[in-house]
């Protein structure tokens, strides 16, 4: 490594890391909606980048992933630091309180990329098998935030931080769904109750506020589809909701 590149900031090797592998998504796409996706080559891509084979493999594994994204995450790079502030704890200590600021993070993040998902929408209607590759990697998504919020249990957050309506609303949405699933005496709580799949133990709590979770960006995103507008708001006004409703029940 040359003196130029070992005394380059952190940030900024980082940034710049960070736009390849954005420019080669795009070119991905860009090629795809121009030829169709069968069409479309790796040596393709690194043509329209001017990049190397050896480069895009540095980023990417496959042509699919350069277009769709990596198969074992939903999350852009630019969620990572907020991902990390939930998991550690952050950024308030209150785990409701947290969990909505890292979805009105994850769901900004895609609003700030609405013509790229505009052009995701566009290929899909052209190439009807890339919408059944994206459909069976959604199912992942639920895991994913139900292995987080596990993470985030399991670090003891909630025991010393969280406030005492966000204990409440989350017993009460950890219990309605134990009920649900006519889980036994062993399942409640926050205790590990089975694995995910993957061999993760993960908790009814976790299990109930990722749906939680997965329920809130779906109702974001539907009302902000056509409106501009910060995700926060939405997101807090459906848990505020489900507190009242919670509470009404319970009273």
């Amino acid at each position: 490594m040359d003196s130029t590149s070992s005394s380059e900031p952190e940030g900024l090797r980082e940034r710049k890391k960070r736009e390849r592998g954005q420019a080669l998504r795009q070119a991905a796409l860009d090629l795809a909606l121009e030829n169709g996706y069968a069409n479309v080559t790796v040596e393709d891509i690194c043509e329209r980048c001017g990049v190397s084979r050896r480069t895009f493999f540095n980023y990417f594994s496959s042509k699919e992933e350069a277009l769709l994204g990596r198969a074992d995450t939903v999350f852009d790079d630019e969620d990572q630091p907020d991902i990390a502030a939930f998991e550690a704890g952050g950024p308030d200590g209150r785990l409701l309180s947290d969990l909505q600021h890292l979805l009105a993070s994850v769901v900004r993040t895609r609003l700030n990329k609405r013509e790229e998902m505009h052009q995701y929408h566009l290929l899909m209607k052209q190439d009807p098998s890339l919408m059944q590759v994206q459909m069976s990697r959604m199912g992942n998504n639920e895991r994913l935030f139900r292995e987080m919020i596990q993470r985030r249990l399991d670090g003891g957050a909630t025991d010393s931080g969280t406030s005492a309506t966000d204990e409440k609303s989350a017993s009460d949405v950890n219990r309605r769904a134990t009920s649900a699933t006519n889980s036994s005496s062993d399942d409640s709580g926050s205790g590990h109750c089975h694995d995910d799949g993957d061999g993760v133990p993960v908790s009814i709590r976790a299990e109930a506020l990722a749906a939680l979770a997965m329920m809130s960006i779906k109702a974001t995103f539907l009302r902000l589809r056509k409106v501009e507008g910060d995700p926060a708001p939405v997101i807090k006004e459906l848990f505020d909701e489900l507190r009242d409703i919670f509470e009404e029940e319970t009273a």
